[in-house]
């Protein structure tokens, strides 16, 4: 499965940041405002916010196991719902103590912490779309949360949607440079070969469709820089 996420601070690790304290959960970086899915059925059994977690939702599975999301944004749930997996429960943000925008993704098992690494193929299945604006009329659920909140964190939260939209159009850009230029070296290659078994201009073909991807990317890679 394509990794959505990168894992910036493994579970169990010690770090400074955390005053030498062990890393109990696991750290995937994404834009602010990036879409978190609960990623199995079970029960809202808190939210909080505090100095450390900053804004937090601690869902009960059926099996018994607590998945903890950390450093939200805003909240889309509320103790007591029930979700299903795949469900909305709220947008990743930068809130408590925190270097940059990512997730804090830890597991409780049998009331004790557990290492959640195993469960990164399901975060980065069930989540990862950007809150945006509607498309056809019709409005995406991180979008809607935004537009009910009140108006002044409303429009603090579309400011962080607009910038995280930004963000992830750079992202691509920068991907989309490398994506090209490997495709035109292939085709480069392919009409060297034309060019050797006997294509008309064969090379002069190749020599264009390498300046052109060369400069395709610098240009992509420019604007995504």
């Amino acid at each position: 499965m394509p990794m959505k996420f990168r894992i910036s601070s493994e579970y169990g690790v010690l770090e400074e940041i955390r005053g030498g304290r062990v890393h109990k959960g696991i750290d995937l970086a994404m834009p602010p405002g990036t879409e978190l899915h609960s990623i199995a059925d079970g029960t809202i059994e808190k939210v909080i916010n505090n100095k450390l977690m900053g804004n937090g939702v601690y869902v009960r599975a059926e099996n018994g196991d607590v998945h903890v999301y950390g450093h939200l944004d805003k909240v889309a749930v509320k103790p007591g719902d029930h979700v299903d997996a795949g469900d909305l429960i709220a947008l990743s943000g930068n809130t408590g103590h925190s270097t940059g925008p990512h997730l804090h993704f830890a597991l409780l098992h049998d009331g004790y912490v557990a290492d959640p690494t195993p469960l990164v193929n399901a975060v980065q299945h069930y989540s990862g779309e950007i809150a945006g604006p509607s498309f056809l009329g019709i409005k995406g659920p991180a979008l809607f949360i935004a537009e009910k909140v009140p108006h002044s964190i409303g429009d603090a939260v579309k400011d962080q949607v607009a910038h995280s939209l930004a963000a992830h159009a750079l992202d691509w850009l920068q991907a989309a440079s490398i994506v090209f230029y490997e495709l035109g070296l292939v085709a480069c290659t392919a009409l060297i070969i034309l060019g050797a078994v006997g294509l008309k201009n064969g090379y002069r073909w190749a020599g264009m469709t390498f300046i052109s991807v060369a400069l395709l990317r610098y240009l992509l890679g420019g604007v995504a820089e």
